[in-house]
């Protein structure tokens, strides 16, 4: 609970930062919120009559009109391009509270998400101080702090992967909780179906001899399926929402599909997701680096999410680089990155603290500036100056020059000589052992415990 009410906390004072310096809410936010009032005004996602009465002044605060996002459909309504699951979900909070009302109910699920994080940190075997710290520098460091007040998808996707990693990774199947996880995940947005894919085919193995507990999750899956596509195809006329789209008007599924799915020109994005002079979560988050020593056989699932994560945020996102705060595309597997800090950070006590530190005076800075006007979190947050690191560090990856070679290069050979240095404390995992031993205590086990040790 401690990570819980430490991130509470902390995301209810980030609430009223600026997103841009016209408007508090920007980028896609508005229409979640549109399409929020539209349920709550007249109970459909038609936003026709919500643009002819001016009730986008209820939460819009630009100094020029709301644009429109979308374009009429053949039948001439106007659809937010965007799964309908989280303005259902902030439906209450928006009619209780406006959007001050969602974004300290989305803080709350944001806490949620993390208190899981710590949960499932220490059922991989962190003890309390790690999982706490793990959860709580994830939670409150940024870009963490940001999202989890901006009316985005990405919070709730994220307490949604951390109940279905809890039931994935437990002793009990639980399926009726991972069936909601997971249709839940999907209505989010249908750029998280395949991190729930993922989840599902873990859960599947881990479950497989229990015929019962299949029948009860595939079989509400399958049809909550079944419904989901007939849905878009009847709302949308497509297999995802992003038809109405201004970009993509009028072009199928096929056609949309191939405009997301690209293999080729983005493999850089495999690690400037990470090290990216101005998107990369390794300037925002140093803490996020003792995942690395966080890998480890029981905690493969929690990688795989991650890794999926950087895989849609490389070959599937249009871009990595837009007008939003650093890092959205992994926000949803933080629970998961949370699992793996942890654990990293049991390994590496004194550098978790230090690194731990740095993230969340980045974050408080953040919130400092992004309230006071010095910064606007979707515009200009590479302005920040200290305490971020410089971004001369850094590799910018809007250009391809040896300076970006040589950046990539000494940042991979950077890390993997810290791993390579450090192995030594990464050994002796198993319950029972010396190596755990150190584990339990915080104390990082000598070379002589360590090698006395065999690895599991």
């Amino acid at each position: 609970m401690g990570a819980f009410f430490v991130v509470l906390v902390v995301g209810q004072l980030a609430v009223g930062g600026r997103a841009s310096e016209t408007a508090t809410v920007t980028g896609d936010e508005p229409f979640y919120l549109l399409t929020a009032q539209s349920l709550a005004s007249d109970g459909d996602l038609d936003l026709n009559d919500e643009y002819a009465n001016g009730e986008e002044h209820r939460f819009w605060d630009g100094s020029i009109p709301l644009w429109k996002q979308m374009e009429p459909t053949p039948d001439g309504r106007l659809l937010a391009p965007h799964d309908p699951g989280l303005p259902v979900l902030v439906l209450p909070a928006y009619r209780l509270g406006g959007l001050a009302g969602v974004q300290r109910f989305l803080v709350l699920v944001w806490a949620a998400a993390m208190a899981l994080a710590a949960a499932l940190a220490r059922r991989a075997g962190a003890p309390e101080w790690a999982a706490v710290l793990g959860a709580v520098a994830v939670g409150v460091g940024a870009p963490g702090v940001v999202y989890a007040s901006q009316v985005y998808p990405e919070g709730p996707a994220a307490l949604c992967v951390g109940l279905a990693l809890l039931v994935a990774s437990g002793g009990r199947p639980r399926p009726l909780l991972l069936a909601t996880s997971l249709v839940v995940l999907a209505w989010l947005g249908v750029k998280y179906v395949p991190i729930g894919v993922v989840l599902g085919a873990a859960w599947v193995w881990r479950f497989r001899h229990d015929r019962r507990a299949l029948a009860l999750a595939l079989l509400p899956v399958a049809t909550a399926g079944a419904h989901y596509l007939w849905w878009h195809l009847h709302t949308f006329g497509g297999l995802t929402p992003y038809s109405t789209n201004v970009v993509w008007a009028g072009e199928g599924t096929a056609t949309i599909l191939d405009r997301h799915l690209t293999l080729g020109g983005r493999a850089y994005r495999l690690y400037g997701l990470f090290v990216d002079a101005r998107f990369g979560l390794l300037r925002w988050l140093p803490a996020a680096v003792l995942a690395l020593w966080g890998l480890r056989r029981r905690t493969a699932l929690h990688g795989a999410v991650l890794g999926a994560a950087v895989l849609l945020g490389t070959f599937v996102w249009i871009t990595i680089m837009g007008w939003w705060f650093p890092g959205r595309p992994l926000i949803v597997a933080f629970p998961a990155l949370a699992v793996l800090v942890a654990l990293g950070a049991a390994r590496l006590p004194r550098t978790a603290v230090l690194l731990s530190a740095w993230s969340v005076a980045i974050a408080a800075t953040v919130v400092w500036q992004a309230r006071s006007g010095g910064i606007y979190l979707a515009v200009n947050p590479f302005d920040l100056g200290l305490p971020l690191p410089p971004r001369e560090a850094f590799p910018d990856f809007r250009h391809f020059t040896a300076k970006e070679l040589l950046l990539s290069g000494s940042w991979a050979a950077a890390i993997g000589g810290a791993v390579w240095c450090t192995r030594g404390k990464a050994e002796g995992e198993g319950p029972g052992r010396r190596g755990r031993a150190g584990l339990a205590t915080g104390r990082e086990p000598s070379p002589s415990a360590v090698h006395a040790t065999p690895s599991p």
